[in-house]
């Protein structure tokens, strides 16, 4: 995990924002919502006709936490074709959290999770904290169409259990717990790390307000400083 320093002043007052840097990856089955679900959530808009993701793409986003202060999240999108596996694959490993998506109205798409999962088990970083999303309600709402539906909350809920998962189901299109998903997650990222890390930090003097979200040395603070 990184550090990002941002250095303002205002009123004479030096300020110091630290936002603590992280890495969520978006995998699941080609035609699932991954590019759909991170449009909305960093852009707000729903893309209408989206262009298949070419091996991975990614968005960065500055929320403020409920605890914490600020993360800055970069998203990184994957394709889920089969043809990119070996080029997604070395993007698993410096991620802190994963959201693996399926389609709730295509059973095989909720079928191959288990092999997303392993990806995740195999080669990202060994806390890597993993959310099961159940895409497309939105389908089922049409009409009440819930005939469409072929993986039920329940069983999805049974298997995210028994997997250690957090379970959501969303609609990119009609944003039904879109931000909830990414910033849960984001949270939890947050609190897992502290827990590694230690408590946060204490303002340096009266005329310096620093939010800190994970400890850096002296050195690391004259580095960032610099450079940010």
């Amino acid at each position: 995990m990184i550090i990002y320093i941002k250095v303002n002043k205002i009123n004479n007052n030096k300020i110091i924002i630290k936002y603590f840097i992280s890495i969520v990856i978006i995998i699941g089955d080609s035609g699932v919502g991954k590019t759909a679900i991170l449009s909305k959530y960093v852009k707000g808009v729903f893309p209408v006709a989206p262009a298949p993701t070419i091996a991975i793409e990614f968005a960065t986003k500055i929320i403020q936490i409920k605890e914490g202060g600020y993360i800055k999240a970069q998203i990184w999108d994957s394709a889920g074709q089969e043809r990119y596996k070996a080029i997604v694959a070395g993007h698993y490993r410096r991620a802190a959290g994963a959201l693996i998506v399926y389609d709730v109205t295509k059973r095989t798409t909720f079928e191959h999770v288990t092999n997303w999962l392993k990806n995740i088990t195999e080669m990202a970083e060994k806390n890597c904290i993993t959310y099961l999303i159940g895409n497309k309600v939105d389908l089922l709402d049409t009409n009440n169409n819930e005939n469409l539906r072929e993986v039920t909350q329940e069983e999805a809920q049974k298997y995210a259990k028994e997997n250690g998962l957090r379970f959501y189901e969303t609609s990119a299109l009609t944003s039904v717990r879109i931000n909830d998903c990414f910033e849960d997650l984001l949270q939890e990222i947050y609190n897992e790390r502290r827990k590694i890390k230690g408590k946060l930090d204490e303002p340096i003097d009266k005329n310096t307000k620093v939010l800190y979200l994970n400890k850096t040395t002296e050195s690391e603070e004259k580095k960032f400083e610099n450079c940010c």
